[in-house]
Parts: C-alpha cells; sequence; structure tokens
C-alpha cells in the first residue's frame, strides 16, 4: 500500500558533478548517506537519491518526520566535513527546493527563505542556494 503525506514538508537538493568528478562525489556522498542509516529509517518518512537526465545531475528527494531531526543530522562532524567535499566536486552550486504538504501551514518557507543557505556549509564560491 502506498503512502501519501500531504501534511509533512520535503526537499528536493541537486548537485551538478563536473566532469570527472563523479567517482570523488559519490564516495564522499555514499560514505555520508550510508552512516545515516539508522538515523534516516527511524526520522524519515522517505528518501529517494537518483540521477536526472544530466547524468551528471544528482537529485536528492527527502521528507523528515521533523525539523529537530534534520538539524541534528546538519549539525553533525560528518555532514559539516561532506558537504563542502561534496560542492567542491561540482559546477554549480548546490540547490534545495522547499516543498510544503498540501494540508500543512507554509512555515517551512519562513524558516528556510530564498536565497543563500545559513543551514549548510558552501564551499569556496559555490554556496548552498535555497530556491
Amino acid at each position: 500500500m502506498a503512502k501519501i503525506f500531504t501534511q509533512e514538508s520535503a526537499f528536493i537538493c541537486k548537485f551538478v558533478i563536473k566532469e570527472g568528478r563523479r567517482e570523488e562525489f559519490l564516495s564522499v556522498f555514499n560514505g555520508l548517506w550510508q552512516s545515516f542509516i539508522d538515523v534516516m529509517e527511524r526520522d524519515t518518512n522517505f528518501m529517494f537519491y537518483g540521477w536526472a537526465r544530466n547524468p551528471n545531475e544528482l537529485v536528492l528527494i527527502e521528507s523528515w518526520k521533523s525539523q529537530e531531526a534534520t538539524e541534528q543530522v546538519r549539525n553533525t562532524e560528518r555532514f559539516k566535513e561532506a558537504i563542502p567535499k561534496m560542492i567542491d566536486c561540482c559546477s554549480e552550486p548546490m540547490t534545495l527546493q522547499m516543498l510544503s504538504g498540501l494540508e500543512s501551514d507554509r512555515s517551512i518557507f519562513d524558516a528556510f527563505p530564498a536565497g543563500a543557505s545559513s543551514h549548510h556549509p558552501s564551499s569556496g564560491e559555490l554556496e548552498t542556494q535555497f530556491l
């Protein structure tokens, strides 16, 4: 039976990886998400990681059960160290598009306004951007 979520928030995160850096990126990314398997199984509604039409564009779609759970992950040293390494392998800034559930309030957009992220580490000139 499919689960339908209409009250939860979610986000779509995109990384556009530089030619020749895909394996390096995936080594860091796979190590990061695999280190959080227990947390993700407990604290998320769903996770999807896959490739877009562009073979160097990785798309992550995540819905966490609470902002607190997301913050706990973002505040770990593993996350803080991995994200700049991943972004360094990219040709464009990491982007995040926030999504508000059909039946939820729109407070997620106040918590994460469009523009440069103050919630994510950056790498050089490539700052994470909320769309």
